[in-house]
C-alpha cells in the first residue's frame, strides 16, 4: 500500500515507518523539517515531503495516490496551562487535523489511523479506564486531543472515510526522549519521590507495542472507534524506580513526599510558569495524575485489532535505559 505517515519523524513515528517499510509498503513521510529525515530513518527508502499542517497550502499533492494514513503529527506538553498553549494546541492538533482530513478526501484516502493520547480521557474518578469512560479533559493539551479526535470523526463521516483513534498511554522505549527521560534522570539524581500513600500505579507501554497496534489498525478496527493502547497491566512506581535503578546499575532511595506538600510545591511551579510564560516544572494535575491509582482496560484492541503486548517490563526498561546511556543522555 501507498502509506502517508504525518510525523514521521518523530519518536513513535520513526518506528512506525520503519516497520511499514518492512511490511514492503511505500511509505511517504510528512514532516516541517525534512532534513531530519536522513538522520531519522538512516537513509532508508522513505519518501519525504515537506508541509505544514497549519498550511493548506503547504500540502498540495501530499495524499496523491496515498491509500492510508497515519496521523501522528501533533503539539503538546502535558503541563501546559497557558491560553496561549491552548491556542497553540488547538491550531495544531485540531485544525491541523482538520486540514489533513479534508486533503485526504480530495485525494480519495481510504482509511485514517488517527493518533490520540490517553491523556484526552481527563482524570476520570473509576480505576479501571476504557473506552466508554467519560472523557473530562482539563489542561489544554487533553482538551485539544480531545477536540481533535472529534474533529476526526466528524469529517471522516462526512467524506466517507474510516477513521480509528488510537489512544496510547505514556509510550517509552529506545530513541525516545520524553517524560520516561526525565524519569530515569531524577532517579539518577536521588531525587524521584513517592507522593501520597498509595501504589501510584503508572501506565506504561513500550513503543514496539503501540507500533504493533498502529499496524494492525492498518486493516483491522471498524471505523468510527477509539482504542486505548496500553500494557496488560500498571506497574506500580516502585516498580518503575527499582528497575531503572537496576538497568542503571545504581542504588537510590525512594524517599516520601506527602500529598499535600507535592500538591503545595506544583501550585508554586504553576504561579512561576504563569509569570514565565514556560512550562511549569509539575502541576498539580501531574500530581493528582500521579496518585491516583489506575489502569486501561485494552479488551478491545485485544478483540478489534488484535493486539497482543510482547514487550516485558523489565525488558522495555533495559532496552530503553540502554539507548539513553548510549547516547549519553543519562
Amino acid at each position: 500500500m501507498n502509506i502517508l505517515v504525518t510525523g514521521g519523524t518523530g519518536f513513535i513515528g520513526r518506528h512506525l515507518c520503519m516497520s511499514l517499510l518492512r511490511r514492503g509498503h511505500h511509505v511517504r513521510c510528512l514532516a516541517r523539517n525534512i532534513e531530519v529525515g536522513p538522520k531519522a530513518f538512516q537513509n532508508e527508502d522513505i519518501e519525504l515531503v515537506k508541509g505544514d499542517l497549519t498550511q493548506p497550502e503547504t500540502l498540495r499533492n501530499v495524499a496523491h495516490g496515498i491509500d492510508a494514513v497515519y496521523h501522528l503529527a501533533a503539539a503538546g506538553h502535558v503541563s501546559e496551562i497557558s491560553r496561549q498553549a491552548f491556542k497553540h494546541f488547538s491550531d495544531i492538533n485540531v485544525q491541523g487535523t482538520k486540514n489533513l482530513i479534508s486533503l485526504c478526501a480530495r485525494e480519495g484516502v481510504k482509511r485514517i489511523i488517527h493518533f490520540s493520547s490517553t491523556a484526552a480521557i481527563g482524570l476520570p474518578e473509576q480505576s479501571v479506564i476504557s473506552e466508554e469512560t467519560l472523557c473530562t479533559p482539563q489542561t489544554p493539551y487533553q482538551k485539544s486531543k480531545l477536540h481533535s479526535e472529534a474533529a476526526a470523526f466528524s469529517l471522516g463521516r462526512r467524506y466517507n472515510i474510516q477513521v480509528i483513534v488510537l489512544r496510547p498511554c505514556l509510550v517509552y522505549g529506545p530513541g525516545g526522549t520524553g517524560e520516561f527521560l526525565k524519569i530515569c534522570k531524577l532517579i539518577k539524581k536521588g531525587v524521584f519521590p513517592r507522593i501520597g500513600m498509595g501504589r501510584n500505579l503508572t501506565p506504561i507501554v513500550h513503543v514496539a507495542d503501540v507500533v504493533q497496534a498502529a499496524v494492525k489498525g492498518l486493516e483491522k478496527g471498524a471505523s468510527g472507534k477509539v482504542f486505548i493502547i496500553a500494557s496488560n497491566h500498571s506497574p506500580t512506581l516502585k516498580e518503575l524506580h527499582n528497575l531503572i535503578c537496576e538497568a542503571l546499575g545504581i542504588r537510590r532511595i525512594y524517599f516520601y513526599v506527602p500529598l499535600p506538600i507535592a500538591y503545595l510545591g506544583a501550585f508554586f511551579f504553576e504561579k512561576v510558569a504563569t509569570t514565565s510564560n514556560t512550562p511549569p516544572i509539575a502541576s498539580r494535575k501531574n500530581i493528582l495524575s500521579v496518585v491516583k491509582d489506575r489502569t486501561f482496560d485494552i479488551s478491545r484492541a485485544k478483540n478489534d485489532l488484535r493486539y497482543r503486548p510482547a514487550i516485558s517490563l523489565s525488558e522495555g526498561i533495559r532496552q530503553t535505559v540502554s539507548w539513553l546511556t548510549e547516547n549519553k543522555l543519562i
